[in-house]
Formats: structure tokens, C-alpha cells, sequence
């Protein structure tokens, strides 16, 4: 066990606790204060409000939509009413002061919890960034680009105005000479070529930016985390579901571990895309390793028993030849694993697996710490995952389903040539295996019952 001052997760934790107080209305929303309810170290203990509302970090909140269950309800309600984790309720550095819904629909909660919180809605993003002024008006930028009512493209990928609706971010930005940290939930476009334009044009800008999947920063059982110069050979990332809306996460998965390896990041060679048979037979070959698959499969805790050939009807396949000789997979093994995600690698002549473990109770207390790490590059400005790993992550997946549809042929993808170092970035992530505490509940709080799920609802 870490000790208090070895611990930089809790010390944040710790920290966190007292900058959030300062939302007096939250006490009421959890009577029992934002504290450590079960954390077998220094119990963290709730402060008394030190500070002014005014003295946290002005967030504008751009969104696709922002119902039940949605990106922006995961994320955002947890900012305006408090993070559960594992060792409690943490509580928000950060105000929302403005937002920005593209689709309220019937099911739409954006709108009342915004009012509930004294957030205006605005009718433009840029009025949301300049607070109905002239220039950029707030300190930092998040937005939420996934879900809500959009057409698929040609290639069956749905084509998210996430490219559009950045730009008009950066618009701001430039006109107001001045750049401020900017979230981006998921892929940083729907193409590679969207994406790289946004990359490039918040280079240009110095934006400092964050974007990508919550799957980095959720439970790993065993945890797992690669030391920096790790000699990995190949490693491969199992999921679920569409190669266009869960592929990026388990993608997301094996570039948050690979890109730890010996010479860090150098870029990716060659992406080919695979469907059917065709998965097996790549595996029979060789082009995966059947011995990773079933190291990765096995550390799911809900697999199904028996083969996997007879238990999958549509695996689903992205064969990643990366610059420097790494051999990467992901598979989609939706009857196998069912909601399972996981990880495995041979690395210093052994074979290492994990889960990667969400939290399926009404919290989606993943969320909570792919929040906590969004709330701290926000606040300090210094992104807690490269956002090169989410432009190389976003690439990947279009080139792997342009694959599929071009009957799994193999491009080559000198342009994927994204080169970067994990050196210094250090998320928080949970150190139990699995949820609990806080994690798992009671959610929601007080007066926001109208955001349970159905699916939780009896």
C-alpha cells in the first residue's frame, strides 16, 4: 500500500476536496460532504468553502446533446454536482458559466440541469465562449462531440460535426488572440483527414488540447501500467460492438499501453481491416497472435465458456504495422467477451493481460476518472494523455474501416507517421482492480433523480 506521500492520486483527491466546497449548494446535494468513505489510508475530511465560486476555473461546455446517459451527462453533470471515486465524492475545481446544445431533443436533461445550476444556454458557440461578448471570455473549453442525430457517411461511419464544431471553437480563439485549454470527447474527427486538420490547427494556435476515450483512465485488473522504455514485440486490445463507435475505445486501450514502449511513439506503417473468416484466418497465419488473444479473452471476468470460433458470429479485426517493427491488433468479439474489454502483450519474452473494468452501475463512474483527469488539464493546462495518441487513434480507425470496405486489403499509411513521447504525463487512474466505494454508488444525487437511466429504472 502507497503511503500518503507517495500517493499523488490521493493527495489530488485530497486537495480537490477542499476547491470544490466552495460550491455551497452541493452540501445539499450530498448531505455527507465530499470526503474518502472507505479509503483504507488518511481519511480525506470536507472543508468549509475557502473560496468564491469566481476563483474557479470558467468552463464553457460545447455539445452535440445532453440526455440521460449520454457523453455530456456523464461528464458534465458530474462538474456541476461532484465526481463519485472509489474514495469518495470529489468535488469540482471548475464552473460551468455557459453552454452550447446542438440537438435538445424530448429526452434532453442539458437544459434543465443548466438551469438547475444558474448555467445560461447560448444560441451560438461563440457566444458561449465570449459569454455574449466579443471576445473568448472563459478559461477553459469542453467539448462533447458524441451522440445525437447526424447521417452516416458512404463508408458507414456516422459523420460527427466534431471538425465543424471545433473550428468554430478555434475561430474564437484566434479572433480573441487567445488560446485556452480545450477537451474533446472521443476521436478528434470521423476522418483522418478532419482530424489532422484539427490536430494541425491547434498547433497552430497553441491550443493546449486533450481528447480520446474514457478507457485509459478506468480499472485495470490486474493493473497494468508499462514503465516507460518497456521492450514490447506485440500486443493486441479486445472489445466489442461497431468498429466505427467502440473500435476507437479498444483502440484507445493499446495505444495507451503501447505508446509506453522502448523509442516511444514513431507512427504506424500499415492498417488493415477485417471481417468474417477472414479474422480467423489471420489468425491461423499468424498476422495475430492466437496466444494474446486468448491471454486477453481469458481476463475478462464475464467471458463466455467454450471456443471462440463457435461463440462469435461477426468477429471484427484492425491489424496495426506500426514504424518500428510493433505488431498490433485489435478484435471485436462481441458474443466472447460480451461487455468486456481487455489487453494483452509479450513483452520482455512473457506474455502480460488485463482487464480494463467500466463501472455498470447508474454512476458510470469510469467517467468520473476520465473527469478528474479533463478537470486537472484544465486547471493546470498540462493535458493528462497526448492528444498525438488520439490524432493517431482517430487515423487508425478510419484507415481500418476503409479496409473492411475495400474488402480487408492492407494500406499503407506513411501519413500515420505520428511521432511523440509518453514521458511525463501521469493520469489518475483508480488502484483498485475494480469499483467500489463511492464508485458504485448511492448515484444520483439529491434532486437530480430524473437523470437515471431507464434501464436502471423498476
Amino acid at each position: 500500500m502507497k503511503s500518503e506521500e507517495n500517493n499523488p492520486r490521493r493527495q489530488f483527491i485530497k486537495k480537490s476536496a477542499g476547491a470544490a466546497a466552495s460550491f455551497s449548494m452541493l452540501s445539499g446535494i450530498f448531505p455527507n460532504g465530499f470526503i474518502n468513505l472507505t479509503g483504507p489510508d488518511t481519511e480525506i475530511a470536507a472543508e468549509k468553502p475557502t473560496s468564491s465560486p469566481g476563483a474557479l476555473k470558467r468552463i464553457a461546455v460545447i455539445a452535440n446533446t445532453y440526455r440521460n446517459s449520454a457523453h455530456a451527462d456523464v461528464i458534465i453533470t458530474k462538474l456541476f454536482v461532484g465526481i463519485p471515486t472509489d474514495d469518495g465524492m470529489v468535488a469540482p475545481q471548475v464552473q460551468v458559466v455557459s453552454m452550447w446544445i446542438d440537438q435538445i431533443g424530448a429526452n434532453d436533461t442539458g437544459v434543465r440541469i443548466a438551469k438547475m445550476n444558474n448555467t445560461p444556454l447560448y444560441p451560438t458557440i461563440a457566444e458561449a465562449l465570449t459569454l455574449g461578448g466579443d471576445k473568448l471570455a472563459v478559461d477553459a473549453v469542453i467539448y462533447i462531440g458524441e451522440h445525437g442525430d447526424y447521417p452516416n457517411s458512404r463508408l458507414g461511419v456516422k459523420m460527427y460535426p466534431r471538425m465543424n464544431y471545433l473550428e468554430q471553437i478555434f475561430r474564437v480563439f484566434d479572433a480573441s488572440t487567445k488560446s485556452v485549454p480545450l477537451f474533446s470527447d472521443k476521436h478528434l474527427a470521423y476522418s483522418w483527414l478532419d482530424s489532422k486538420w484539427v490536430y494541425d490547427r491547434a498547433q497552430e494556435l497553441n491550443v493546449p488540447m486533450m481528447a480520446g476515450s474514457s478507457l485509459p483512465y478506468c480499472w485495470r485488473d490486474p493493473m497494468l501500467v508499462h514503465p516507460l522504455g518497456t521492450k514490447i514485440s506485440e500486443a493486441v486490445a479486445i472489445g466489442y460492438a461497431s468498429l466505427d463507435a467502440y473500435g476507437f475505445h479498444v483502440l484507445e486501450i493499446l495505444q495507451c499501453m503501447v505508446e509506453r514502449r522502448a523509442g516511444g511513439e514513431t507512427g504506424v506503417a500499415s492498417v488493415q481491416g477485417l471481417t468474417g473468416d477472414a479474422v480467423w484466418k489471420a489468425i491461423d497465419d499468424g498476422k495475430i497472435s492466437k496466444e494474446l488473444v486468448e491471454a486477453a479473452c481469458n481476463s475478462v471476468k464475464n467471458r463466455a465458456p467454450g471456443s471462440m470460433r463457435d461463440i462469435v458470429k461477426d468477429p471484427k479485426a484492425v491489424i496495426i504495422r506500426y514504424s518500428d517493427g510493433l505488431k498490433g491488433a485489435i478484435l471485436m468479439l462481441d458474443e466472447l467477451v460480451k461487455t468486456g474489454w481487455a489487453y494483452a502483450a509479450k513483452t520482455g519474452g512473457k506474455t502480460v493481460a488485463t482487464e480494463f473494468v467500466l463501472d455498470d452501475s447508474m454512476s458510470y463512474s469510469h467517467f468520473s476518472y476520465l473527469t478528474l483527469n479533463i478537470q486537472k488539464f484544465l486547471v493546470s493546462g498540462k493535458p493528462q494523455g497526448p492528444v498525438e495518441r488520439t490524432l493517431l487513434t482517430s487515423g487508425i480507425i478510419d484507415m481500418g474501416i476503409r479496409s473492411v470496405v475495400d474488402g480487408g486489403k492492407e494500406r499503407k499509411t506513411p501519413f500515420l507517421n505520428v511521432k511523440y513521447s509518453a514521458a511525463g504525463i501521469e493520469p489518475i487512474l483508480p488502484s483498485a482492480p475494480r469499483p467500489t466505494g463511492q464508485s458504485i454508488g448511492p448515484w444520483p444525487p439529491k434532486g437530480y433523480e430524473f437523470i437515471i437511466p431507464d434501464k436502471f429504472k423498476k
